[in-house]
């Protein structure tokens, strides 16, 4: 085969590779995802408010998108300040790692991994990200005394159905 003939032959394959590739590209542009709703966040934050009520519970409630930014949040009569920063600190948390901040905690307490600490995130229990399909779909961080996985939880049953 000719030295030109081999050159044209080259030139068309590379132009099928980059033709391919941004065809492909093109296809996975855009990611389809879940994202809480506002009247979700709302739903959150009054059934954790009611679980605290039910145990006597004074605590904070935040509730977050993807990124961090806060839905919604309450707290209640007789909290202090650092209950109502905890609970949106907690909530940004959760979001940021995609995972319960009593992972973080426990990690952080170890001795594992510090990196929560060291980019101003706030590793300490009552954090849970919201999962939907295996994406982010927002986060709920409660402040208080006690029971604050478990009220984040019951907030997150009261939109998904518990598991």
């Amino acid at each position: 085969m000719g030295h030109k003939k081999m050159m044209k032959k080259i030139l068309v394959g590379v132009a099928l590779v980059f033709f391919s590739a941004s065809t492909a590209s093109a296809q996975s542009a855009f990611v389809d995802r879940k994202l809480l709703s506002t009247d979700a966040a709302r739903t959150i934050v009054d059934t954790c408010v009611a679980f605290a009520e039910e145990h006597n519970l004074t605590l904070g409630v935040a509730v977050v998108d993807i990124s961090g930014v806060l839905l919604d949040f309450h707290m209640m009569e007789g909290g202090g300040a650092t209950t109502s920063e905890t609970a949106i600190l907690k909530a940004k948390t959760a979001a940021h790692w995609r995972r319960p901040t009593t992972v973080l905690e426990e990690t952080v307490m170890s001795g594992g991994n510090q990196a929560s600490i060291w980019i101003n995130d706030f590793p300490k229990g009552g954090g849970l990200p919201i999962m939907v399909d295996g994406q982010l779909a927002g986060a709920v961080g409660v402040g208080g005394p006690d029971m604050q996985d478990e009220c984040a939880q019951a907030g997150i049953d009261a939109i998904m159905g518990s598991s």
